[in-house]
């Protein structure tokens, strides 16, 4: 076919049209199948002026030569590369030269693959796109339309509920999913065995996917493009907003860190969220990431879930947003910071208060006034902590009831040592904690196993010690007898 023949011009034929919500991937199949083309590559040439253009499901190339080739019946080529493929996902993360550099990829005005130019390679989310489907959606559109479609909000990485109809995708097996040009199909063309399915998962992740997929289509309809510096602001205010700020402007990372493994963590089973079983206590995970100055592309599947975790809505996200271009958090904390330590410092080195009085009137923790003193040499006297009556009957009370040390600390307002150290002066205190310690941990992990049973119900013990938490290789150590009782057949 000549550079300068249109598709009209050598085929006579009507292009079907676009659906709502259908992919450009999605279009092709069905063109395919309305030409009679018996072979996949023939149909391609026809569209992309190429036998093999490298068109694939998620960034298909040669777009500028399709529009030309159907008068841009369909479209410009920007429009379709936004609104018809993965690119209008990546779009609002992206600085707009690198975005730019995308578009040309697959306009066809640059040989560079486009999952280079977005940096997923080295993501922790992954480069791979698996087509999905819901099942709700196929019959409908088999009904209403005659066809079913491969819908583009279907395909992002960070949406893995169906909108329409609250049910779970489904993805095509690996073996199945397009590699090359080879075939086009629909998703009609694939047998209920060629479907996998979600792992089991309990309601409330059910509800944490669906959050995140109605922040995804939210943020797609916005059309901007997120600044990084102002990105991290924002987070850092909804954090703050959270409580999760501490006097002087610092996260509580590691608090934020356990909330979301909490709230999110049974996701990682799923492709594109493994990212989330990262808890390095130095990085602080996701929440590190995206709250520090750490350069680079981060994946959008990421700022979906952090925006779901700290705010309520898109709307409340973008107000923080906004509230960022006004609002440095960095320098209003240090100011704040400052103010703070500048009273502390009277109070102790002038007004020969005692530290704990100080740290008191001031707001700020003991261990980190004590630990600022220091470091810029204020002298102050130590005194020895001396327990009450009524602090020894608590601190007992709650030791016999095996809190942990952590918590007594929290609720006492006690150092975490002196805990600890009261509860090794007494032996009988000490064996007392311990057995009650044990029989908390133990009925926890017994009826965490009873619900993996009940809810996983014939999956291998393989698969049950996937499940993050499930506690059963503790069971198996120290509670043998009761497992090899409700479970015979491990």
């Amino acid at each position: 076919m000549g550079a300068g023949l249109g598709l009209f011009d050598n085929h006579p034929i009507n292009l079907p049209s676009l659906v709502e919500g259908e992919s450009l991937y999605s279009w092709c199949a069905r063109y395919h199948r309305l030409s009679g083309n018996a072979i996949a590559g023939h149909s391609c040439a026809q569209l992309f002026g190429a036998h093999r253009p490298a068109l694939k499901h998620d960034f298909p190339r040669n777009l500028s030569e399709l529009c030309n080739r159907t008068r841009n019946c369909l479209g410009a080529p920007e429009t379709l590369a936004l609104e018809r493929t993965l690119l209008g996902y990546y779009a609002p993360f992206i600085p707009p030269p690198r975005y730019q550099r995308a578009l040309e990829a697959l306009c066809g005005q640059r040989m560079a693959e486009p999952k280079h130019l977005l940096g997923l390679m080295a993501s922790r989310v992954g480069a791979s796109h698996p087509l999905k489907a819901c099942p709700e959606c196929i019959q409908h559109d088999l009904d209403e339309l005659g066809f079913s479609r491969w819908i583009l909000e279907h395909q992002w990485p960070s949406v893995w509920i169906c909108r329409r109809h609250g049910t779970p995708l489904q993805r095509l097996a690996g073996h199945l999913q397009p590699r090359e040009l080879r075939a086009w199909t629909m998703p009609e063309d694939h047998s209920d065995g060629e479907w996998e399915r979600l792992p089991e998962l309990r309601a409330t992740s059910i509800e944490k996917l669906a959050h995140i997929a109605s922040i995804s289509a939210s943020i797609a309809q916005i059309s901007a493009i997120f600044d990084d510096d102002r990105l991290r602001i924002a987070y850092r205010l909804g954090a703050r907003d959270r409580g999760c700020a501490a006097f002087d402007g610092s996260l509580r990372t590691l608090t934020m860190t356990r909330h979301l493994t909490a709230d999110y963590g049974e996701l990682v089973a799923l492709p594109a969220f493994s990212f989330l079983a990262d808890a390095d206590p130095n990085g602080a995970g996701v929440i590190g990431l995206l709250t520090r100055r750490f350069p680079g592309l981060h994946h959008p599947v990421k700022h979906a879930v952090l925006i779901a975790f700290l705010f309520d809505s898109v709307a409340h996200f973008i107000d923080a947003y906004r509230a960022a271009t006004v609002t440095d958090i960095s320098n209003e904390a240090d100011a704040v910071a400052g103010n703070f330590r500048k009273a502390l410092r009277r109070l102790v080195e002038f007004e020969k208060w005692s530290v704990s009085r100080a740290a008191k009137a001031t707001g700020i923790p003991l261990c980190q006034a004590c630990r600022w003193l220091d470091s810029v040499g204020v002298p102050y006297g130590h005194r020895p902590r001396i327990l009450t009556d009524q602090a020894k009957a608590l601190l007992s009370s709650m030791l016999i009831a095996g809190d942990d040390y952590g918590q007594i600390a929290e609720k006492t307002g006690l150092k975490k040592s002196l805990v600890r150290a009261f509860a090794a002066s007494n032996q009988l205190l000490r064996d007392a904690w311990r057995v009650r310690r044990f029989e908390r941990l133990r009925d926890h992990h017994r009826a965490h196993a009873l619900e993996l049973f009940n809810t996983m119900q014939g999956a291998s013990i393989k698969t049950l010690k996937s499940v993050e938490g499930n506690g059963l290789a503790w069971l198996e150590r120290h509670d043998r007898e009761w497992l090899a009782k409700v479970t015979p057949t491990l």
